[in-house]
């Protein structure tokens, strides 16, 4: 091989390792430091490259020594994000009791223009309740077209967070945040006889320290409106953190809230799905089991959409 070329592929895989190296410990640090919890939403990416240095350090840079670390990025990844798997909800049995109800939620993206593809999706899905993410006042018009299909509908309650059921909630309130116009939707539904608690919320996004901040905090409050359910509880939005991220890992050690998934990503659309990561939600809790989950196609957002089938224990008689 030609002497340039090798010194440059030894420098590149130099700097994927340092590369690596950096982004998987400031991960470590994320709950100290939130701009270092940055990293920590690339732990997949992170142990995928970790592993491919590691090869690259053997063949390339013919350097034990460097192959094990990288293979140590790799497994300290994995391991960071295997603990995770022990929060997410459990299957419902297949002759399990208790009704059934669809949630989805869609981030439609406040800049985009295309209503018509969201719209079908909405009306070939229809989800029982759907909560809506970024509904800017251009929205609200697309959405009061679907009034036939959801005659319940929580539309300007709040800057950007909507939703929209076909059955009627039993109650519907608005809880104040840390932003003006930014509080969460709370409905309760009568699922089969028992009360289910759907939580809607946009945390801010971490474009900054102090917005990662307000992110935290708000991250922190779904987890107090679910510890406060009475009975089942299902937290549905986009969050703006992955599972791997510090708030996340609190959330769930802290309250009775279970990822529904952990794998399947929802942002961005432009990027293929492998390459993606997950911060649009459904998170469940006190006794809701899942039936089915799935995350749908790029309907014109930024976003996908997110549809889980969840199963409410029925109430104690």
């Amino acid at each position: 091989m030609d002497p340039d070329l090798t010194l440059l592929l030894q420098v590149a895989v130099l700097m994927a390792a340092a590369g690596v190296l950096v982004g998987t410990v400031a991960g470590f640090f994320g709950a100290r430091y939130e701009v270092l919890d940055l990293a920590a939403h690339f732990r997949p990416h992170l142990a995928i490259a970790a592993a491919v240095v590691a090869v690259m350090a053997i063949l390339v840079l013919h350097s034990p020594p460097t192959a094990g670390l990288a293979a140590v990025m790799a497994l300290g990844n994995i391991a960071a994000m295997r603990d995770e798997f022990r929060y997410c909800v459990r299957p419902a049995a297949a002759d399990g009791e208790g009704a059934t109800l669809t949630i989805g939620v869609l981030n439609v993206n406040l800049r985009n223009g295309r209503h018509a593809p969201v719209e079908q999706w909405i009306r070939q899905t229809q989800p029982d309740v759907l909560v809506v993410v970024e509904a800017s006042a251009g929205w609200i018009e697309a959405l009061d077209r679907l009034a036939d299909v959801y005659p319940y509908r929580a539309l300007q309650r709040t800057t950007f967070v909507a939703m929209i059921a076909r059955r009627p909630w039993t109650s519907l309130d608005v809880i104040a945040g840390l932003r003006p116009r930014q509080p969460m939707l709370v409905a309760k539904f009568d699922v089969g006889g028992t009360i289910l608690t759907v939580i809607g919320a946009h945390p801010a996004s971490p474009k900054g320290r102090r917005r990662m901040r307000v992110r935290d905090a708000e991250i922190a409050a779904i987890g107090q409106q679910a510890v406060a359910a009475a009975g089942p509880v299902a937290a549905v939005g986009d969050f703006n953190a992955t599972p791997w991220s510090a708030p996340m890992r609190r959330l769930v050690r802290t309250t009775p809230l279970r990822y529904a998934d952990l794998v399947a990503t929802t942002w961005p659309t432009f990027l293929p799905r492998w390459l993606g990561i997950k911060i649009d939600h459904v998170m469940l809790g006190n006794g809701c089991t899942l039936v089915d989950y799935a995350v749908g196609p790029d309907v014109g957002s930024d976003h996908r959409p997110v549809l889980a089938t969840v199963r409410c224990a029925p109430s104690a008689t």
